[in-house]
């Protein structure tokens, strides 16, 4: 496992946990803003960036590294612990094992139960290895998550990188993962993280670790999917990063919203989500072209 590491003397500690099939470019719009007021962490794990070829063994193994490094260099305690997705999993696992080891937690779309019927693209990416090797398939999933393509690049080589055996064995370890024990004992205040428009099993499992986490609070996401905070809106995350841990902006604490006007919704499949993104774009352009 890889360390992206931004020392700052004498300020706070901020681990961030990248998703599945991600790595560090993925925070980079927050990084340049987070490494100004903490000394910022983001590792690489192992199966994917730099690490690709390293396989990916469990998320326990992946805890276990984690806890190791911060055991080594701040004395086993950071004040924030941040994931998304497959790293929310991973912060969980951590905190059931040293339930004093952050000052704040903030679990962002973790999957809190096991999953039978897995998401076309992630079937996709093990079982049409070929297809999902493709840029133009790769362009298709990048964009249902990231607002512009500043990191699409990243992205492609990322993935492309990215062995067959550890699609596998990471989409495994997601699709099967279940709340931990020992998640009482837990001293941190808590976020958990869910889009409006997620699925239905992703709400569940908000409330399955709620109940699990003694102080933890759930954040509704309005009018967002699967990974549309901390990757396609940055600016939106950072303002509840501050918001949060320093306990402003009461009336943020149940609801983070986009600047758009508020929607209610069910689950949106990436698919939609993506059509409707290119229509603003193009009714954006065209607008543009008519004030022109």
């Amino acid at each position: 496992m890889q360390f992206k590491t931004y020392m700052q003397k004498n300020k706070p500690v901020y681990m961030y946990l990248h998703g599945e099939c991600l790595s560090a470019f993925s925070f980079q719009e927050e990084i340049r803003e987070l490494k100004k007021d903490y000394t910022l962490i983001v590792p690489i794990l192992d199966g994917h960036g730099g690490e690709a070829q390293k396989p990916f063994i469990s998320i326990q193994d992946c805890a276990e590294q984690l806890l190791s490094y911060i055991q080594m260099h701040f004395n086993g305690h950071i004040q924030v612990l941040s994931g998304f997705s497959l790293g929310a999993q991973i912060a969980v696992t951590m905190l059931s094992m040293k339930p004093d080891l952050c000052d704040y937690a903030m679990l962002e779309s973790a999957m809190m139960q096991p999953v039978r019927l897995r998401s076309w693209s992630a079937y996709a990416s093990v079982y049409a290895n070929a297809l999902a090797r493709k840029k133009w398939f790769n362009k298709f999933m990048y964009y249902t998550i990231f607002t512009d393509d500043y990191a699409f690049e990243d992205y492609y080589r990322n993935y492309q990188a990215m062995t067959r055996d550890n699609l596998k064995c990471i989409l495994d370890a997601v699709s099967s993962f279940q709340v931990p024990d020992n998640l009482e004992q837990v001293t941190c205040r808590s976020a958990i993280l869910v889009g409006q428009r997620e699925k239905k099993s992703m709400k569940k499992s908000a409330d399955l670790l709620k109940a699990a986490l003694p102080d933890a609070q759930i954040f509704m996401l309005m009018n967002y999917t699967h990974g549309d905070f901390s990757l396609g809106n940055p600016r939106e995350y950072l303002r509840f990063v501050k918001s949060w841990i320093q306990n402003k902006d009461i009336q943020q604490k149940r609801k983070v919203r986009k600047k758009k006007e508020e929607q209610e919704g069910e689950y949106m499949p990436n698919w939609k989500h993506l059509v409707n993104k290119i229509r603003d774009r193009k009714a954006k352009r065209n607008l543009q072209k008519t004030g022109s």
